[in-house]
């Protein structure tokens, strides 16, 4: 009896897909299958996939026991209501990391109000909204960026709450309750003689975010992960360019203010004239220039090489992204500084090189560009002091 209907091995995870019932009189099979594979692979984490399983008697909880006994981490995902409580009451949950099956979220036919490179946002209906990952995400990912975007609204950051972790297709999602919101961007679209009073609300959003004081713990440094954005790109730079780069950038003040990391106005929505943010999944803690530098990309520095991007993933025109991006920097500073700017553009463009690298080593045109950029900039500036 085939009770592992098929089994994946990725990045050192090893998954076994169960179906049906583990009972009496199939738990030793379940037993000699599991084994089977166990002891043939090398891995890290198991994960143990209950979505097609049924029941799980006092004989199949032994099996899953001596699994837990061979293997130290170990996961169980896609537990049925019926299941999990059977889990549930005979304490296995908390000696194993026991997930509940998703709720499935159909979006065929769905308005889409927003995509970027890792998600698309769907309108489900007047009242909700679903994020859905276009690649594959741990869930225990997604969970955290739940729980950080949990710890940013308890401190007065307006983000908005999810309902719950959802299947979306095979990919995983977020719902999300915003009642007759829109997208920030689809404002200054369609809205240009407003444009003034967006900025104040735009750059009065990334203020707060970046005032707000985080635990310091639970989120990641944003200067440690801008360093190692260095490590990837520093092979490719001259050495005493190099080193002159990394001394400015370890220089940068460590601070517990948030960091959003991604707080462009696809990733903004409005209701009741209030912005919400819906995607926290880059929220650290660090130093304001980190967010500045990451914001000038989208609006101004992949156009460089490649003209009507801001077009393609804004819908918004070239003049209008720089128009927007250079006026909520004169809001958030109260002042034109070129000094100011210039280090969040050398900045922007390290973080360019890093992003080619990382997710389109092909572009070497692109990737050359802002090397050029960054090495052209780098005589002009000592450090990234922006008087904040």
């Amino acid at each position: 009896m085939n009770l592992i209907a098929k089994t994946e091995l990725k990045d050192e995870v090893l998954t076994l897909f169960f179906v049906g019932e583990i009972n009496s009189t199939t738990a030793s099979d379940a037993e000699k299958e599991s084994f089977e594979v166990i002891d043939k692979q090398t891995f890290k984490t198991l994960i143990l996939d209950f979505e097609q399983v049924s029941y799980v008697s006092s004989a199949g909880l032994r099996v899953i026991l001596k699994i837990k006994q061979k293997c130290d981490d170990v996961h169980i995902y896609n537990a049925t209501l019926s299941v999990y409580e059977v889990l549930s009451m005979t304490g296995f949950t908390s000696i194993i990391d026991v997930h509940k099956a998703l709720n499935r979220v159909d979006v065929t036919n769905c308005e889409v109000i927003g995509s970027g490179y890792f998600s698309t946002v769907y309108r489900l209906d007047r009242d909700t909204i679903v994020k859905a990952y276009k690649h594959d995400m741990p869930i225990e990912e997604v969970e955290r960026e739940l729980s950080m975007a949990k710890q940013a609204f308890v401190l007065g950051i307006p983000t908005a709450i999810s309902f719950d972790v959802v299947k979306v297709g095979d990919k995983l999602g977020v719902r999300f309750e915003l009642l007759d919101s829109v997208l920030l961007r689809d404002l200054y679209k369609d809205h240009m003689e407003n444009f003034d009073e967006y900025n104040k609300k735009y750059a009065a959003l990334l203020k707060k975010i970046n005032t707000a004081i985080s635990d310091g713990k639970s989120l990641p440094s944003t200067k440690e992960i801008w360093l190692k954005k260095f490590e990837k790109i520093k092979p490719f730079l001259p050495e005493q360019d190099g080193e002159k780069l990394f001394g400015m950038l370890n220089g940068i003040e460590e601070r517990n203010t948030f960091v959003h990391g991604d707080c462009h106005v696809k990733n903004i929505m409005i209701q009741d004239h209030e912005l919400f943010l819906i995607d926290m999944d880059t929220l650290s803690h660090g130093h304001p220039i980190f967010e500045l530098a990451a914001l000038i990309a989208p609006y101004e520095l992949f156009e460089e090489t490649d003209p009507g991007n801001n077009e393609a993933f804004f819908k918004l025109s070239h003049d209008v992204c720089t128009r927007l991006y250079e006026e909520t920097l004169n809001e958030y500073f109260q002042k034109d500084d070129p000094e100011i700017k210039g280090k969040i553009r050398l900045l922007g463009h390290m973080h360019m090189m890093w992003w080619t690298l990382t997710y389109n080593h092909e572009n070497t045109k692109r990737f050359e560009h802002h090397k050029q950029q960054l090495l052209t900039m780098l005589s002009d500036f000592d450090d990234f002091n922006i008087g904040i």
